[in-house]
């Protein structure tokens, strides 16, 4: 060192008015024309006093500056906010417009109808200023993709939301046509106004009152997949995904199908039940027998298959499937005192359904059992005669449904795979078993930390638009593609829909909450922006 002096380079790069984009560049440089150095603590205590002073201003501005990013966004929330309330009528005539297509899945009939809805969704991304929309086959239902990638730098967010609805049947406990949706008493009625047209649309009007405000710029880069299959378990979502894993790839997801327990206390939910269903048919005879000639001695396929259906559960309301609770994550002491279980109120709820009783696993809550323990539920049962009056046969035939929701770690291949061989072994000699399967008799279990970013960003938001502290809890329900998302594009997600218990969702008389409904759509305005400004931080944690 004695023949080479030492200077400190100190650089202050401001590359915008955020916080994160603020960098201390520092170096030090050897210089070849110096030859000897007289004073090398002198020096190097120079540059040491240089390079503090320069991070003394760093940390004295640093708050200012933060103080006016949080102003910044304010600013371009309420800008978007007030947009949003002066079209909320306009909002929710749209949401009518969409309930009036019956965009039924399961039904062949509604094929025509499914491609109107997808073509309707769109127009309407294109309205709001999205770009690149496509309408894309998948084989069956289509999928709609629009983005708007015009913001380099910043995380990209995936948006999950379906256009398909259930079956409005049985159509005489509605009380209007539920595809002709009507507002009563702050209530918009109609089949898949909360499940999911709600969802469907809050988001895209969200994106929309950003956009028409900024100038048409974006906090962050998005993405949409409004899925026209959910309701019959997205069959085609998987395969989907593996051809377009790089189109649809994204930092984080958020699926505006979900729900709230309450408006007035919202949620966030960290984990979904996955399943796995099977269809199990026994036959014990060419045709149906007399049952004054035959019965007592020909084997009854309808007493055969009651047997084998009472010997799933145990009396303690346990599945007594060998294997069924091998690969059950079991809740840490950590995540268990973050959750909360709302037995009250969750069976406040199914009296008002009208629950008389509450049954099922001993030694755990009701909200718990539908939650984070897994379950085998008969969905149903048919066989022998079924029409009015009496016919004296041994039915030939029966069958039966079967639906478990499964947790996380459980594989829904592997129950699958349980189930058969479990019939299989009580079945006797005389009876031929079939099983079958539907579109929708597979689906994996989702759950994510309730620390995670995608958790984490939900929380803050709710509370900004709440005014309310946000509990973490669990929900009991399957959306396919959350496990999809995470598996085969690798954005971590969260449910941030909602429907409230008591819409009706699948049931005659469907209706969504006005009040919620702007609500939610304040949401996904402030998560735009909550995602830019938790990355801008996390950010900023790392260059420091």
């Amino acid at each position: 060192r004695e023949k080479a002096g030492a200077d400190l380079l100190c650089c202050v790069v401001f590359k915008g008015t955020r916080p994160h984009t603020m960098s201390l560049l520092v170096s030090t440089r050897t210089s070849s024309s110096s030859k000897t150095m007289k004073h090398p603590l002198s020096t190097c205590f120079s540059s040491l006093l240089l390079c503090l002073l320069v991070v003394s201003l760093l940390v004295l501005e640093s708050p200012r500056m933060v103080a006016a990013a949080s102003e910044e966004t304010d600013a371009s929330v309420s800008k978007a906010l007030e947009y949003a309330e002066a079209k909320k009528a306009t909002y929710v005539d749209e949401l009518m417009d969409l309930v009036r297509i019956p965009s039924i899945s399961t039904l062949p009939e509604h094929e025509q109808d499914m491609r109107v809805a997808a073509a309707w969704v769109s127009m309407r991304c294109e309205e709001a200023g999205l770009q690149n929309i496509e309408i894309m086959e998948t084989g069956a239902q289509p999928i709609v993709y629009c983005d708007y990638l015009n913001a380099p730098g910043k995380p990209t967010v995936l948006i999950y939301s379906h256009y398909d609805v259930q079956p409005a049947d049985p159509f005489e406990l509605w009380n209007h046509e539920p595809f002709e949706p009507k507002v009563e008493g702050g209530k918009i009625l109609g089949r898949g106004a909360s499940d999911d047209k709600a969802g469907v649309l809050l988001s895209i009007q969200a994106v929309e009152s950003i956009l028409k405000t900024s100038g048409g710029a974006l906090p962050v880069n998005i993405k949409f997949l409004v899925d026209g299959q959910e309701e019959i378990g997205s069959p085609q979502l998987s395969d989907f995904l593996d051809k377009h894993a790089e189109k649809f790839a994204a930092d984080l997801c958020f699926s505006a199908d979900g729900g709230q327990i309450s408006e007035k206390q919202p949620r966030v939910f960290t984990s979904l039940r996955g399943l796995a269903a099977l269809e199990v048919k026994v036959k014990t005879a060419d045709s149906d027998l007399h049952s004054g000639t035959f019965g007592g001695a020909a084997p009854n396929a309808l007493h055969l298959l009651t047997d084998m259906v009472a010997s799933l559960h145990n009396p303690d309301g346990s599945v007594n499937i060998p294997g069924f609770y091998d690969d059950v994550a079991i809740m840490s002491e950590e995540e268990r005192k973050m959750t909360e279980f709302p037995d009250a109120l969750f069976e406040a709820g199914m009296k008002n359904d009208g629950i008389k009783g509450f049954v099922g696993e001993k030694g755990f809550g009701s909200f718990e059992r539908t939650t984070t323990r897994p379950t085998l539920e008969v969905t149903g049962m048919w066989g022998g005669f079924q029409g009015k009056g009496v016919k004296t046969i041994v039915p030939k035939e029966a069958s039966v449904k079967i639906a478990c929701r499964l947790v996380a770690n459980q594989d829904a291949q592997v129950i699958q795979t349980l189930l058969r061989k479990h019939f299989r072994s009580i079945c006797p000699d005389y009876a031929e078993m079939t099983f079958t399967g539907g579109s929708f008799d597979r689906a994996q279990p989702y759950a994510v930390p309730f620390d995670a970013p995608s958790s984490v960003i939900a929380k803050t938001v709710l509370e900004k638009t709440f005014n309310e502290e946000v509990l973490f809890t669990k929900m009991g329900g399957t959306i396919p593609g959350m496990n999809l998302f995470k598996t085969k594009v690798g954005a971590e997600s969260a449910l941030l829909g909602f429907s409230e218990p008591d819409n009706q969702l699948h049931a005659p008389n469907e209706f969504m909450r006005e009040s919620i409904f702007h609500k939610g759509r304040e949401v996904y305005v402030r998560l735009m922006f909550e995602i830019r400004d938790y990355f801008d931080n996390e950010s900023q944690k790392t260059e420091l």
